[in-house]
């Protein structure tokens, strides 16, 4: 009974080209159809290609009976564009096989299924396929609007169209009318408003408001707040409220010295001395260990 590791790749996207899997498509079945499991390949800038395909099941049946399982879809163009054969004469288990295709069209993939040929069921059934996803972006924006490019399919026909739509747009049409009287409304009430606006405001106080902005006309109390200015001085005039601290008393006096040196020699720390000795050839043992 043969069998081969079953690996499922994840999606890996770069721009206009998606790898994916597939969900499970013989979750609700032992038969299934394509639409679904494969993304929608049915609009002429898409293109859906099917790489791989991988299935696992458990086999239940008995030890001394022999089954055989087929997994299967069929061709569009006729047969089966994928049979797979598995026979089970021990006992059961669980199958996991994976095959490559060189990029089949989605197209040519047909009902799918599982199909046992003998006393056996099959139970955990899991099939997914590997597809690569094409879209064409400028393909798709010339179905969707053929304007876009003069080089687009149907752009000719679109312009004539569009050139006919706007012959038949009459001016003596009712509906046309209300809408062009409507936008000059618009127009002449916005014209209207900015014309207040400026006649707002007679030429007098239009040159004394561009003095007052350059600054000719201000006068010393426009710029400073004399309160302001007032109150400032008033605060700097207080008596400084440190005084309580200046005027504070500290108790002193002279302090008489109290160090008195028997001796006039100091004699020398003989411990110290030791203490360098010992240092001394400390340094020159580990010295020693660099100079060999």
């Amino acid at each position: 009974m043969a069998s081969a590791l079953w690996v499922a790749s994840s999606c890996y996207c770069y721009s206009d080209t998606t790898y994916a899997v597939s969900p499970n498509a013989a979750m609700t079945g032992l038969t299934w159809s394509m639409n679904g499991v494969l993304p929608d390949y049915s609009q002429p800038w898409v293109e859906v290609d099917v790489m791989g395909l991988a299935y696992r099941y458990r086999m239940v049946k008995d030890p001394n009976t022999g089954v055989t399982v087929y997994v299967r879809n069929e061709d569009t163009n006729g047969g089966y564009i994928f049979e797979e054969r598995d026979d089970w004469n021990a006992e059961g288990g669980v199958i996991t096989k994976y095959f490559r295709f060189p990029y089949i069209p989605a197209s040519r993939w047909g009902q799918g299924s599982i199909d046992v040929d003998g006393d056996g069921q099959v139970q955990d059934v899991v099939v997914t396929y590997n597809y690569r996803m094409e879209i064409n972006e400028d393909l798709m924006l010339c179905q969707l609007t053929p304007l876009e490019d003069p080089s687009c399919p149907g752009f000719a026909d679109a312009l004539k169209d569009l050139l006919a739509n706007m012959e038949e747009m009459n001016p003596d049409d009712p509906f046309y009318d209300e809408w062009v009287q409507a936008n000059l409304s618009l127009n002449e009430e916005a014209e209207r408003d900015d014309d207040e606006d400026v006649e707002r405001e007679e030429p007098e106080e239009k040159e004394a408001n561009f003095e007052k902005q350059l600054g000719g006309s201000n006068s010393i109390d426009q710029i400073i707040d004399a309160g302001q200015q007032d109150s400032i001085m008033a605060e700097l005039a207080q008596v400084p409220k440190l005084d309580s601290y200046y005027i504070m008393q500290i108790p002193g006096g002279a302090y008489q010295e109290t160090l008195e040196l028997r001796d006039a020699e100091l004699p020398d720390n003989r411990r110290a001395l030791s203490n360098l000795s010992s240092d001394s050839t400390h340094r020159t043992m580990v010295r020693s260990q660099y100079d060999r």
